[in-house]
């Protein structure tokens, strides 16, 4: 068998092969820490975070049929761990309060660039995209948010 012809066949073999090899899947769900058990969230907001952010930021991520192929999993599960060392929503209620009100501002800040969501997730999930009118709410939340919890530190 020449060279041309073993490689023709060893590229299937090895494909199928590390198919076998899938990360562990971030399926925890919402835990008593997350987010949207710390404090009331408007639905709007509540359906950017989970549409836009919670896949990469928190213990619940939806998976989807192309999630099972290696190795785009493994990529994808890079920007899942990526995402989660940066923030875990899921982690919110033992954070520090002012650890929460850097996040806060820091997540306006984010998607007023446009850095978050990536543009790699946005491509793949249309609905994640956040108009003009959705980084306002989200940057307004975030505000309020945080001189709630400034507020509350006081008391």
């Amino acid at each position: 068998m020449n060279l041309k012809k073993y490689k023709l066949f060893a590229i299937p073999v090895i494909l199928i092969l590390i198919q076998f090899f899938q990360p562990a899947k971030n399926s925890m769900g919402i835990g008593e820490n997350h987010i949207i058990n710390e404090t009331s969230i408007a639905d709007t907001v509540k359906n950017m975070l989970s549409v836009s952010c919670f896949d990469c930021h928190s213990n619940q991520t939806n998976y989807h049929w192309y999630h099972k192929i290696s190795p785009v999993s493994w990529i994808i599960n890079g920007h899942i761990n990526e995402g989660k060392e940066e923030l875990n929503f899921s982690n919110w209620k033992s954070m520090d309060v002012y650890d929460k009100i850097a996040i806060l501002d820091e997540i306006c800040e984010e998607v007023k660039d446009k850095k978050m969501p990536l543009k790699a997730y946005s491509l793949i999930h249309n609905e994640a995209k956040l108009s003009e009118e959705q980084i306002k709410t989200l940057c307004d939340w975030t505000s309020q948010y945080s001189e709630l919890l400034l507020k509350e530190n006081k008391q």
